[in-house]
C-alpha cells in the first residue's frame, strides 16, 4: 500500500534482480527475512533465463523454453516478488524508485546483471548483439534464412551469404563460433542440395589471444579445436568499419551476411550512476563485504560490481562467481541482524576458484578444475554436469538433458531435415 508522499510500505531488504546472484541469495535468506513483508524481489520479467546455454539454442540445439524459469516460484514462502522496472535509486533516502512506485528499504541488494555491451554508434546498425534469450533467437533466424537463400534454385548468391562473422573473442564468443561452425556441417549432412559457396565462420578477436581472462591453456587449446571445426580466427582483429555487406577488421573487407557482436558487458542505469570508482564495463567497485563505499546498506553482487579477491584478483563477471556472492550475502546479513557488525565478526567475501570450462562444441570444451586440466570429450561431459548444476529448476535440468538426448533423432529447432523446398529450413 502506499503511503501519502508515493513511497510504498518499507521492506528491511529489497533485492534488485532474480538472476544468478539473486536467486541464490533469496533461497538462502536467514529465517528471520523469510517472513511476509519482510524481504521484496524486484524484476523486470516473471521468468529468468539461464544464459550460459543460450548459444546452443541459437543453433537450434536447446528449446528456448527449457532454459526459462518462472521467479514467483522461487519467492513463495521466502519473500514478496514484484514485477517492476527499476528506474532510479535515492541513497539518502534508501528509496528504490521502480515503474511502480517508491520502495523504502533498510538493506538494499542490486543483482541486476548485465547485458550486451553495444558496438561503437557507426557499427551498431551491422551487428547483432548476443547476450539475451532474445538474441539468441533473432540469430537463430538469421541464420536458418541464410542457408535457406544460399541453397535455393532462385535467387543469386553473393559470396558473404554463408559467412558469419563473430567479433569478440571471450568465451561467449568462442562458444558460439564453434556451435555455429558445427551446426553448418550439420546442415551439410542433411541437406540434398548443397550451397554454391561454403560456409564460412570467423572469429575476430580485438587482443592477441582467446578468453583473454583465463590461463593461456584456455586460448591454445580453443585456437586448435576451433581451427578443426574450420573456424577462421583473427587476433589483434578490432572490427573498424562495417556496411550492409562486409565489414572491414584490418586492411580486408569481410563479406558475411550474418554479423555478430559478443564483446564485453553493459550494466544498468542505476549502477552506472552509483557513486564510487567503475571498470571499464561500467561495474562499481564494492568493498570486503561486496558493499558500496560508503553506504555499508547496499550490496553490489554478480556482474554489477567489480570486486578484487586477494587471492584471485578482479573476479569476472560469470555465473560461477554470483552464485558465491548471492549466499555469501545472505549470510552476512544474517549477521548483521543479529547485531554481528564489526569486521571480526563479519568475515569478508572469498571467493572459491572451483575452476572453469568453455565449451568448444557438442562433443569437446576445455576445462581448469581442481588442479586438474581437461580438454576434448572428457571436458564436455564436465561442462554438462556444471550446467545442469547451476540449472537449479528440476523442470530446467530435465527438459535440458532430454534436448541433448534428442538432438540426433529428432534434429534441431528451428531447422529443417528436409531441403529440398522453398521452406526448407524453418525459422522461428
Amino acid at each position: 500500500m502506499a503511503s501519502r508522499d508515493g513511497v510504498r510500505r518499507g521492506f528491511r531488504v529489497v533485492v534488485v534482480g532474480g538472476g544468478f546472484a539473486g536467486a541464490s541469495l533469496v533461497r538462502n535468506l536467514p529465517a528471520a527475512l523469510r517472513r511476509k513483508g519482510e524481504t521484496l524481489l524486484v524484476d523486470r520479467e516473471e521468468e529468468h533465463t539461464f544464459t550460459p546455454l543460450i548459444h546452443e539454442v541459437a543453433v537450434g540445439r536447446i528449446h528456448p523454453d527449457s532454459l526459462r524459469s518462472p521467479i514467483p516460484p522461487l519467492c513463495e514462502g521466502r519473500c514478496d516478488f514484484l514485477r517492476a522496472e527499476v528506474t532510479g535509486l535515492d541513497l539518502a533516502d534508501r528509496v528504490l524508485e521502480t515503474s511502480s512506485g517508491g520502495i523504502s528499504y533498510d538493506y538494499l541488494l542490486l543483482a541486476a546483471g548485465s547485458g550486451a555491451a553495444p558496438p561503437p554508434a557507426d557499427l551498431s546498425h551491422h551487428f547483432q548483439l548476443f547476450r539475451s534469450l532474445q538474441d539468441a533467437l533473432r540469430l537463430r533466424a538469421s541464420l536458418s534464412e541464410a542457408w535457406r537463400t544460399a541453397t535455393s534454385a532462385s535467387g543469386e548468391p553473393r559470396p558473404g551469404d554463408l559467412t558469419v562473422a563473430i567479433a569478440g573473442g571471450g568465451a561467449t564468443g568462442v562458444e558460439l563460433a564453434a556451435e555455429v561452425a558445427v551446426l553448418f556441417e550439420y546442415l551439410k549432412r542433411r541437406t540434398a542440395r548443397r550451397p554454391i559457396f561454403e560456409p564460412r565462420v570467423v572469429l575476430l578477436e580485438a587482443e592477441d589471444r582467446l578468453i583473454g581472462w583465463l590461463d593461456r591453456y584456455f586460448h591454445e587449446v580453443a585456437l586448435d579445436q576451433l581451427a578443426r571445426l574450420g573456424v577462421e580466427v583473427r587476433l589483434n582483429a578490432p572490427v573498424e568499419e562495417a556496411n550492409e555487406e562486409a565489414l572491414r577488421a584490418g586492411e580486408a573487407w569481410l563479406p558475411a551476411r550474418v554479423r555478430v557482436w559478443a564483446a564485453g558487458i553493459d550494466v544498468s542505469d542505476v549502477v552506472l550512476e552509483l557513486p564510487g570508482e567503475h571498470d571499464e564495463a561500467g561495474r562499481v567497485d564494492v568493498g570486503e563485504h561486496l558493499t558500496l563505499p560508503g553506504h555499508e546498506e547496499v550490496y553490489v553482487l554478480g556482474d554489477a560490481g567489480a570486486y578484487e579477491d586477494p587471492r584471485h584478483g578482479p573476479l569476472p563477471p560469470t555465473a560461477s562467481v554470483a552464485v558465491q556472492q548471492g549466499p555469501w550475502a545472505a549470510r552476512d546479513l544474517g549477521r548483521r541482524l543479529r547485531g554481528r557488525t564489526d569486521s571480526a565478526e563479519r568475515p569478508p567475501f572469498r571467493f572459491l576458484n572451483r575452476g572453469y570450462v568453455v565449451s568448444l562444441g557438442p562433443e569437446a570444451a576445455v576445462a581448469e578444475a581442481v588442479g586438474l586440466r581437461l580438454k576434448g570429450p572428457t571436458a564436455q561431459a564436465l561442462y554438462r554436469s556444471v550446467l545442469l548444476y547451476y540449472l537449479k529448476a528440476r523442470r530446467g535440468r530435465i527438459l535440458t538433458t532430454s534436448d541433448w538426448a534428442m538432438e540426433r533423432t529428432l534434429g534441431r529447432v528451428g531447422f529443417g531435415s528436409d531441403q529440398h523446398s522453398e521452406d526448407q529450413v524453418q525459422g522461428l
